[in-house]
Formats: structure tokens, C-alpha cells, sequence
């Protein structure tokens, strides 16, 4: 349950996952053409830390050929996946019996341009929540990891003037979940971060935002609505203007 203490006065969106269709669901569909096991390229992903190739070109520190070169290590390090994998399995307490790549030969460019094509369909009933949001009166923002590639500007030109604020990884130089990420997003709304309700779709994200004093919601693939039905519950008990139809 909220503190009735707090006043919202802000909403805060992730892009990938949230107001679009989530790059995950490329992942997945990846893997099962691949055969390769569930979240098997995810585990992948995150096992650098804030240190792959993935996380430095959200941050725009390396070119696309760069950033391809590099992750297309990464993905079909089979020794290195494997063992991550593994412990992936041990923490969730699944069966580590089960049969994984002897090798890999994962296409990075083709699984980019996947994930990117995904986003560009909206979530049509996110999208409606934040037009609702800012005619009640609230400010609301995009807080996205992104690229600075062609596709990445083409969104981010294209889902801007939804929001108050628009605010790019690939601008910053910082990501999610980066505390310094989120403090900055709210200095440019002008609140403090017990005043911000933030929506994403990743845990770790939703996380570090808790740590601020976020009101954190998790956007679920499929369940789209569910989450905009619990930002509106809250709004009409902790919001600081009045609801509109």
C-alpha cells in the first residue's frame, strides 16, 4: 500500500517494453528459430553488467559497427553464455540438466534489426494514458536506454512531443539503472522522485527507481492494460490534480 503521505505529481515512461512493443518479444522469437534455450540470449545480455557492447552503445560510446563487432562476440561466447546460463538456472531453482549449445553462431545485425523493427508498433493503450496524464495536468516523460543509430532518431523524433521531456541514454550518457539516470529526469521535470510514478518493464530498473522512492510499476508483455489501469488507481488516490474523462 502507497504512503498516503505522498503526492504524485509526475509519471515517468521506459519506451522499449512500455509505450512500444517490447524488444524482448524479438529476442524470444530469435531463440525458438535458433533453437536455443528461453531467455538463453537475455542472460547474454545482461551478464556484462554495465559493461557489454549492448550497454555501451545505449550510452553512445562506440559506433554501430563497433557495437556489432563486439556483441557478435559476446553472443556466441558458448563457454562464457553457457556458464551464465547455468547460473541463471541455479537462482531461479530450474533443472541445469537440461542440453545447451555446443556452439553459436548468433547474428548480431540481424537479431538488432528484429528488436527494432518490434518498436515500432505502439502500445496504443499506454500511448492513451499519457495524453489522459498530461490533460489532467501532470508532467510526464520518457526515461529510455536508446541508440543514436537512424532508427533510434527516427523514434525519438517521432514519440517526443508525447512527453515533457525526453530522455535519452544515448544523449546523457548514463542508462538505467543508473540512480543519476533517474535523479536527472526528475530535476528536468522540476519534482522529487517520492512524487514520480515510473513505469518499465525490466525489474532491475523498477528497482533502482524503489531505491529513489519511486512508485514502481511493472509493464508485462500482454498485460499492457493492467498497468494502466493500476498508474489511473493511483492517480485518483495520490494524484495532486483532479482526474479527467
Amino acid at each position: 500500500m502507497e504512503p498516503q503521505t505522498r503526492t504524485i505529481r509526475a509519471v515517468i515512461f521506459d519506451i522499449g517494453g512500455v509505450i512500444v512493443k517490447s524488444p524482448f518479444l524479438a529476442i524470444s522469437l530469435y531463440e525458438q528459430s535458433h533453437h536455443l534455450p528461453s531467455n538463453y540470449i537475455n542472460v547474454s545480455l545482461s551478464k556484462h553488467g554495465s559493461h557489454g557492447a549492448f550497454q555501451q552503445y545505449e550510452r553512445n560510446e562506440i559506433s554501430y559497427t563497433e557495437f556489432i563487432n563486439k556483441w557478435t562476440l559476446e553472443l556466441n561466447d558458448v563457454t562464457a553464455n553457457n556458464k551464465a546460463y547455468l547460473e541463471y538456472l541455479t537462482r531461479r531453482h530450474l533443472d541445469t540438466r537440461m542440453v545447451l549449445p555446443r556452439t553459436l553462431r548468433v547474428d548480431a545485425h540481424e537479431l538488432f534489426t528484429r528488436m527494432m523493427k518490434v518498436t515500432e508498433e505502439p502500445n496504443e493503450c499506454v500511448v492513451e494514458l499519457v495524453k489522459w496524464l498530461r490533460r489532467c495536468g501532470y508532467k510526464v516523460a520518457a526515461l529510455t536506454n536508446n541508440f543514436q543509430n537512424d532508427e533510434g532518431k527516427v523514434q525519438a523524433n517521432a514519440l517526443a512531443k508525447l512527453f515533457d521531456e525526453f530522455v535519452e541514454s544515448s544523449v546523457v550518457g548514463l542508462r538505467k539503472p543508473d540512480a543519476r539516470f533517474y535523479t536527472h529526469a526528475c530535476n528536468l521535470l522540476e519534482v522529487s522522485p517520492d512524487e514520480v510514478v515510473f513505469l518499465d518493464d525490466i525489474r532491475k530498473n523498477l528497482s533502482a527507481a524503489k531505491r529513489l522512492g519511486m512508485t514502481a510499476i511493472q509493464v508485462e508483455i500482454g498485460r499492457e492494460q493492467e498497468a494502466v489501469d493500476t498508474v489511473k488507481r493511483i492517480i485518483r488516490t495520490l494524484g495532486a490534480f483532479e482526474p479527467k474523462l
